[in-house]
């Protein structure tokens, strides 16, 4: 039994095997982000390593992370005819597509918003075109169109984090303050679910960093 925005709900749990008295067990919930766990099972998990944090691919949003990266781009909010050929393959383009993508998880950025990125600043489209759409959208393939534009793509997903933080109506601190006031469970929730959504965007940011800072000694042979 646990209890979610006030109504008590109940679940059962089956075995397919006898279990012996006194026998320990444990319960897996699956590989989900917190956003399931809170409204399914009424608990929010820390640390979650599945957790995402969910942004609209919009080119006027890219165009203000740009700004606030200090990476100059005139192709967010109008790509060119090529680029807009790889954003339909990605479903980032056209009648139909697909704008959600995420942050966190085990792909720290999402490949689909990665892959547009490292495009849209790419001003060689044979460059691109030597590429599969699986290694654009790799984090782990390591600078496929060049380290400058590598650094200007994780910059802007920094701005990005930088503009998501900023939606919050509250810092960690005063989230965590809330926390040792002990509130009502329905409160305490709702403050763990942002405040490690907070806490994942920290841990983005921090790994983007290393990454950038992998690639300078490169730029400057470049």
């Amino acid at each position: 039994m646990y209890l979610l925005c006030g109504l008590y709900c109940y679940s059962q749990v089956v075995a397919e095997t006898k279990i012996e008295k006194n026998t320990a067990i444990t319960l897996n919930y699956g590989c989900h982000p917190n956003d399931f766990f809170l409204l399914d099972y009424g608990f929010v998990m820390t640390s979650n390593p599945y957790d995402q944090v969910e942004l609209s691919y919009d080119g006027t949003l890219l165009d203000a992370a740009s700004m606030t990266a200090g990476v100059s781009s005139p192709n967010f909010s109008a790509p060119a005819k090529w680029q807009q050929d790889v954003l339909s393959k990605l479903n980032l383009y056209g009648e139909g597509a697909i704008l959600k993508v995420c942050l966190g998880g085990p792909e720290i950025v999402d490949g689909r918003l990665l892959a547009a990125l490292r495009v849209l600043l790419a001003a060689d489209s044979e460059a691109v075109h030597k590429h599969d759409l699986k290694t654009l959208m790799s984090l782990d393939a390591e600078a496929p169109l060049g380290p400058i534009v590598e650094a200007s793509a994780l910059r802007t997903v920094l701005a990005l984090c930088a503009i998501a933080l900023q939606h919050f109506h509250t810092k960690i601190m005063e989230d965590e303050a809330i926390l040792k006031g002990e509130p009502p469970l329905t409160t305490e929730l709702a403050v763990q679910f942002r405040l490690q959504k907070k806490a994942l965007i920290l841990d983005v940011m921090q790994n983007l960093s290393r990454r950038i800072k992998k690639l300078s000694p490169q730029k400057s042979t470049v």
